[in-house]
């Protein structure tokens, strides 16, 4: 089974593959955060001069623009990722992942990570793959949903990393995961486990529970120009709420600006669940593989806070992957799929 749509599934120059064994070479793409304090700044001015975020601006106005937001976002953006230890987890978990994902596979195949938005660089890893001799590669964004903003960036970054590093190898991108039955089932047990957590804490209080799924939200603007993110987060929310016995529901987080996205909005349905007297509040992390600020800060803080202030007496949030060894099984199933397609 090819994962994802079967028609996004892109093959580059697959006549050169040698038979027999190949040595592979996997990137696993991430967009990347600060991960220190003075990295902060200058992420952030990585993340916004890219095309895919702010689409549509000339590139010397988006610079201007990318610089602007940095510095106006930086001191907030720094005491944020101060109350979360002093910069992002994402690159110390994906390690972790990456070597779990090492001891599964045998010595033909090599992983390397890189981050769009930060160090190590996707050119980066497409280097250290190309001097171990890499014949082929497969690109694996850690983005179970495909966006243009994610996944999409990633990919174009790769293919100019290439040109850039003047290698032609075949390769794949691996486009989307959002319900393969490992990814899913992995995510429905975190969403067990919390659950669990909230139904013994309850006892035998009648107070419901309400579970709430959480996605990283995106701007309408990209939406309406036919990115398929909408989309893929039905395909898993459909796949993981099988059988669930609790009410849910589904909203969007991470929003920045005025301009509209993807509703409804976090902090609207917890003020609505509120008001409706839900006092048990269960939040599922959907887009996020690892822990980083949209987990650590916005739900576990922001949020959080948000909720008791409204009303709600009892908030719990399910984990993210992190060092579930599960997830590099995932990985090497997903891997397995692709190179069977």
């Amino acid at each position: 089974m090819c994962l994802g749509n079967p028609g996004k599934m892109r093959i580059v120059n697959a006549g050169r593959v040698k038979s027999g064994r190949v040595k592979t070479g996997v990137a696993l793409l991430n967009f990347g955060g600060p991960w220190t304090l003075n990295d902060v700044k200058p992420f952030l001015y990585k993340l916004f001069v890219n095309p895919s975020v702010l689409v549509g601006v000339p590139a010397p106005l988006r610079q201007l623009l990318a610089f602007t937001i940095a510095q106006v976002k930086g001191p907030s953006s720094i005491r944020s990722y101060k109350s979360i230890g002093g910069g992002s987890p994402q690159l110390e978990w994906t390690e972790v992942q990456a070597a779990g994902l090492r001891e599964l596979l045998d010595d033909s195949v090599r992983i390397e990570i890189g981050m769009r938005s930060a160090e190590p660089s996707i050119e980066c890893a497409l280097r250290r793959l190309k001097e171990w001799g890499a014949e082929k590669l497969i690109l694996l964004p850690l983005f179970p949903h495909y966006s243009t903003t994610t996944s999409g960036t990633c990919f174009h970054e790769a293919i100019d990393a290439l040109k850039r590093l003047n290698w032609n190898p075949p390769f794949r991108e691996i486009f989307n995961w959002p319900d393969h039955d490992g990814y899913t089932g992995l995510l429905r047990r975190t969403v067990d486990e919390v659950v669990a957590e909230a139904e013994y804490e309850r006892g035998k209080a009648s107070d419901p529970i309400h579970i709430l799924f959480s996605a990283h939200s995106l701007p309408m603007k990209i939406v309406n120009s036919g990115d398929p993110y909408p989309f893929d987060i039905k395909r898993t929310i459909k796949a993981v709420t099988r059988g669930l016995e609790h009410p849910w529901s589904l909203c969007f987080q991470s929003r920045n600006g005025r301009l509209p996205w993807l509703q409804p909005y976090l902090e609207d349905e917890i003020k609505r669940l509120a008001k409706e007297g839900v006092r048990r509040l269960v939040v599922i992390p959907v887009s996020f593989v690892s822990d980083h600020i949209e987990t650590l800060y916005e739900l576990d803080q922001l949020y959080a806070d948000l909720a008791r202030e409204h009303g709600v007496t009892h908030y719990y949030r399910a984990r993210a992957f992190n060092g579930d060894p599960e997830f590099p099984r995932v990985l090497r199933s997903i891997l397995a799929e692709a190179a069977s397609c």
